[in-house]
């Protein structure tokens, strides 16, 4: 594999990268010495994208089930509701699902997407997290859902994240898993790579590298694909079939492929929380 010189790995100090293959105009390269993967050539930096804005609110059906196994993930660690920060929080579909539980909700989020979360009465920052204003040690529970393979640097996006937990609260981050199976499989074609979007694409491995140089320990990670994504599996296929026939018949003729990856850890999407302290 031909090996990159560039500036140094944010995670271990390595300059050296080895590319595993091109995306288009990207290059997909890995850090020699930690195994960080990420795009080469990536968009100019003062272009950062939380999530499809469009796409939440127009499947805010879907996401609500997805969401619920975000709930009860959370909700283990706490015997009543507390404060929670959702950094990236789109249209507010997972706030205000919390809300209703008697959860204190905040969130961030710089695209115009924050003013639909508002009108849900959601208290949102409309701005970039790394410059948006937090009382340090005021939250129980912080989420990042598939947005920090989106940002610049995630070990200070994470490092900012713990100063504002109590002790003993929570992280919670879902990213795509580039050691999933599907991954592996189709290589440069993966969906998830999105070389226009996605700057980082995380193992299980280099994503518990991540959380340790942040300071957190690391009290759970898993996988899910397909249906098992949802709090409910069979609700989230009624809903497809509901909503988007197509979408549901491509999720029930994958439902083995997706349960094989779940239950072997290869899942396509890695769910990983670590605790402040």
């Amino acid at each position: 594999m031909q090996q990159i010189r560039e500036e140094k790995c944010v995670l271990c100090g390595g300059n050296s990268f080895k590319k595993l293959f091109d995306v288009g105009e990207n290059s997909i390269v890995s850090c020699r010495k930690c195994g960080l993967t990420k795009t080469k050539d990536f968009f100019q930096p003062d272009y950062k994208r939380y999530h499809r804005d469009e796409e939440y609110q127009n499947s805010e059906w879907l996401f609500r089930n997805f969401f619920l196994k975000k709930i009860k993930q959370i909700e283990e660690f706490f015997p009543k509701p507390g404060r929670v920060l959702e950094i990236g929080c789109s249209t507010g579909t997972l706030l205000k699902l919390l809300k209703s539980k008697g959860w204190e909700v905040w969130g961030v989020e710089p695209s115009k997407s924050a003013e639909v979360a508002r009108k849900k009465g959601i208290r949102v920052i409309k701005k970039y997290f790394e410059r948006a204003k937090l009382a340090n040690g005021y939250f129980d529970a912080i989420v990042l859902n598939h947005t920090l393979e989106h940002l610049e640097n995630p070990i200070s996006i994470l490092k900012k994240a713990k100063t504002l937990l109590k002790k003993g609260g929570i992280l919670l981050v879902d990213v795509p898993n580039f050691g999933s199976l599907s991954a592996r499989l189709f290589g440069r074609y993966w969906g998830y790579l999105a070389p226009g979007e996605h700057l980082w694409h995380f193992t299980p491995e280099t994503l518990k590298k991540v959380f340790k140089k942040a300071g957190f320990r690391l009290i759970r990670q898993e996988t899910a694909s397909g249906i098992f994504v949802y709090g409910s599996p069979l609700g989230g296929l009624i809903d497809k079939l509901t909503h988007a026939r197509k979408s549901f018949f491509t999720d029930l003729v994958g439902a083995p492929f997706a349960y094989i990856s779940t239950k072997t850890g290869l899942g396509t999407n890695l769910i990983t929380i670590g605790k402040n302290g």
